[in-house]
């Protein structure tokens, strides 16, 4: 069987793909290169879609972090947002922890520690703190609580995951699309809803 068409439509593909990259997708990644402004980034990461780094504190990539996934929704519109806003504010992500497209990690507390092997759906939120006092009357001007996140080794967090402050997911996780994780996930654990529970177990 003669497989010539189809070795030259990939190549097609892989032509257009690199087209549209260095068109389209490469000044995009360049433009939020520019704006970002964290001065203490360990490590680096690759950037299939724009990413911006922001904040005083800490981002530290393992190796092999991927972000981007260039069939997937707001490949093209989005951007990766990580902000390490204090100080003392840390962000790490471990080794080949793949990202898709719009996710966005704030530390304003005590740090978000994403570990090995970890797959992220398109616009994930991961948030350390509440940002704001929940008190009416400090609510401007209050003191906002915060508490680590930690997600394990080899987690899966589906499209449109929220994770909150203080949560503690074990290894080997599925949080499933649209969840928000306010408590602690048991390793193995299948996970849903608003707030998540558990589910099921994947092992």
């Amino acid at each position: 069987m003669n497989d010539t068409p189809n070795r030259f439509s990939k190549r097609l593909q892989y032509l257009f793909r690199r087209i549209e990259w260095a068109v389209c997708q490469g000044p995009r990644v360049l433009k939020y290169r520019l704006l970002s402004d964290c001065a203490r980034v360990e490590g680096r990461a690759s950037a299939d879609q724009p990413m911006m780094l922001k904040g005083r504190g800490r981002i530290r990539f393992g190796q092999g972090v991927r972000f981007g996934v260039d069939n997937s929704p707001l490949y093209l519109s989005g951007y990766a947002y990580l902000e390490a806003r204090e100080m003392d504010s840390l962000i790490e992500i471990g080794t080949r922890v793949w990202f898709n497209n719009g996710c966005t990690l704030i530390s304003a507390g005590p740090g978000i520690f994403v570990g090995n092997d970890v797959l992220v759906g398109n616009e994930v939120q991961i948030y350390d703190s509440d940002f704001h006092d929940l008190h009416p009357q400090r609510r401007k001007n209050g003191e906002a609580l915060t508490g680590t996140v930690v997600i394990g080794d080899n987690v899966f967090l589906g499209s449109r995951v929220t994770v909150l402050k203080g949560v503690n997911i074990g290894n080997n996780v599925v949080v499933g699309a649209g969840t928000i994780v306010t408590k602690n996930v048991p390793e193995g654990a299948i996970v849903a809803g608003n707030p998540a529970r558990v589910v099921g177990q994947c092992c």
